[in-house]
């Protein structure tokens, strides 16, 4: 194996010291500091990695010209300008969702990127999961045939973010799903959102997006519901397939099912009842992913990237088509639900 990467933290809070232990032990990788202006995570950090380094200022890591990567896990407002002051400094980046808050700033994160020969990494984690993969391969292969619809939950009661509302934290995940799942691009979102536990943040909301070949995608988020879910159900014309993607208890389950049909040439048969069956034939639960932990891989796409001069799998510009949905959503719940094209 040649010369390690070292690697500098910017943020250390939940999501920070997850991501931290996935860096420590790929091979590939050498921590070499964590910076966080929060006292108590720089303590949180020495007390469990008391081999790293630990830093109060982050401008010194983002110039550190011993580093070739900066992973970035800071609160969404400041994935820009941290990622664009990196990128100046000619460093690969890997930054949590969403790249930017607004699609402007992604596209300029995106362009220098591209100008200084670097790789910029956003952590859409899913793309990463091999049960999303297999079902991916399902989709394109016409196994559940042609999809009308997807429905998408991000439930919980748990972390109720201060800094930023449901949309923002929970929308980057859904959002490139069903950018990965569907050779469709996405035309417009509806977005409805509430705010019952802060007054100027919503922890509730539900979005329609259209897709330009007639597929719709629901997506439904909130922060005080009595399950933890993060489920996925795609409605096909063959099968049905529902995916539980909280990695504690993944699953897929696909199933077969029938209506009948009561069209004749288009149109509705005389002296047919004024229902129409249907009925479950089947189902299954499919196995081969369960092992495999998503967040591991992609840091170990991020490092292969860098080591190899290519382009990752969740690269920066898949992330601009997500913030694209995003900033869309964020415009029509701005205007009382209004439907709002997507802009690429």
């Amino acid at each position: 194996m040649g010369k390690k990467i070292n690697v500098g933290f910017v943020g250390a809070g939940y999501w920070g010291q997850k991501l931290l232990p996935k860096f420590l032990s790929a091979p590939d990788a050498a921590v070499r500091v964590v910076c966080d202006i929060h006292s108590g995570n720089r303590a949180a950090v020495q007390q469990k990695f008391p081999q790293i380094s630990t830093a109060e200022s982050c401008e010194a890591v983002l110039t550190d010209r011993e580093l070739d990567g900066v992973v970035i896990a800071t609160p969404p407002a400041s994935h820009f300008s941290l990622a664009k002051k990196a990128l100046d400094a000619g460093k690969h980046v890997w930054v949590e969702k969403p790249l930017a808050l607004r699609l402007e700033e992604g596209r300029d994160l995106v362009q220098l990127a591209r100008a200084k020969k670097t790789v910029l990494f956003v952590d859409h984690t899913f793309l990463y999961d091999p049960a999303v993969t297999m079902i991916r391969d399902m989709i394109r292969q016409g196994e559940l045939g042609d999809i009308y619809h997807l429905y998408l939950q991000r439930l919980n009661l748990g972390r109720i973010k201060r800094d930023s509302n449901v949309w923002w934290n929970s929308a980057p995940h859904d959002a490139s799903i069903v950018l990965y799942l569907l050779a469709s691009r996405p035309k417009s979102v509806n977005l409805h959102g509430y705010r019952y536990l802060q007054p100027n943040l919503e922890d509730l909301n539900l979005a329609v997006i259209e897709m330009c070949d007639g597929t719709s995608a629901f997506i439904y988020h909130n922060w005080l519901y009595p399950e933890n879910t993060a489920k996925l159900t795609v409605i096909g014309s063959k099968r049905l397939l529902v995916y539980e993607g909280k990695f504690e208890k993944r699953s897929v389950t696909v199933y077969d099912y029938e209506v009948e049909d009561s069209m004749d040439g288009g149109r509705l048969m005389d002296g047919l009842p004024t229902t129409i069956p249907s009925k479950m034939i089947a189902e299954r639960e499919l196995q081969g992913f369960q092992d495999q932990e998503p967040l591991a891989a992609a840091v170990k796409d991020f490092l292969e990237s860098i080591r190899d001069s290519r382009a990752p799998l969740s690269h920066g510009e898949f992330s601009l088509q997500v913030l694209a949905v995003l900033e869309a959503g964020d415009r029509s719940v701005r205007s009382n639900g209004e439907k709002i094209p997507v802009e690429f």
